[in-house]
């Protein structure tokens, strides 16, 4: 008896070849007659983008290039008159500064060129709350570093709270005749939503330039 064999096409029968793929699309070159090597193909680097500082991380920056340079304290520009401690304002070695010779380098001074002010800089009596042209008062739980304590008389950069539950935050600031720029750790009680206390008894409203980002 004569055996008959029927040979039955398989739609959509798996490949076994090399490379061979049920789709041509999933080729690895898109190319059906290409054969597949092996390798998987080369995968771009991802590109890591720069995070912008913030505005208060180039306050804190600039403020650190007066305190590195040991900026002396004075009510007055490179040169000029001092009008705080008397006589006339000499900076020498790296606090003589072409980009700073401008500024007064007082409290008010120091916190101007931090954030970028004009020369020679606003005074205390020209930021919050005595004056709401360039800043505003915030309440204390929104102190961010970059911000600035003003009170009657004296103003400083808010540099953030070292220990907030103990009252610990770091400041930066121009204190008085014949000291430099420096930071230091203060301890400050809460008086009320907009009012902090020094431990020498002063009080500061936090503030924030308006345009900070």
């Amino acid at each position: 008896m004569r055996t008959v064999r029927y040979i039955i096409p398989l739609l959509g029968a798996l490949c076994l070849a090399p490379g061979c793929a049920d789709d041509p699309e999933s080729w690895t070159s898109g190319d059906p007659d290409a054969q597949d090597d092996g390798e998987e193909p080369p995968r771009a680097s991802p590109k890591t983008i720069p995070s912008k500082p913030s505005f208060g991380e180039r306050a804190l920056a600039r403020a650190r290039l007066w305190i590195e340079a040991k900026m002396p304290y004075c009510g007055g520009p490179n040169g000029g008159k001092d009008a705080i401690c008397g006589g006339v304002c000499r900076r020498d070695g790296e606090s003589d500064n072409e980009e700073w010779n401008a500024y007064r380098s007082d409290c008010s001074g120091f916190v101007s060129w931090s954030w970028g002010l004009p020369a020679p800089g606003r005074t205390t009596s020209g930021l919050a709350p005595y004056d709401d042209e360039i800043s505003d008062v915030i309440d204390v739980r929104d102190l961010a570093p970059g911000d600035a304590l003003n009170g009657r008389g004296h103003v400083m950069l808010w540099g953030g709270w070292v220990d907030e539950a103990a009252g610990e935050a770091l400041i930066l600031q121009q204190s008085r005749c014949g000291q430099v720029a420096h930071e230091k750790v203060a301890k400050f009680t809460k008086v009320d939503a907009t009012t902090l206390r020094i431990s020498d008894g002063r009080v500061f409203r936090p503030i924030r330039y308006k345009w900070a980002r």
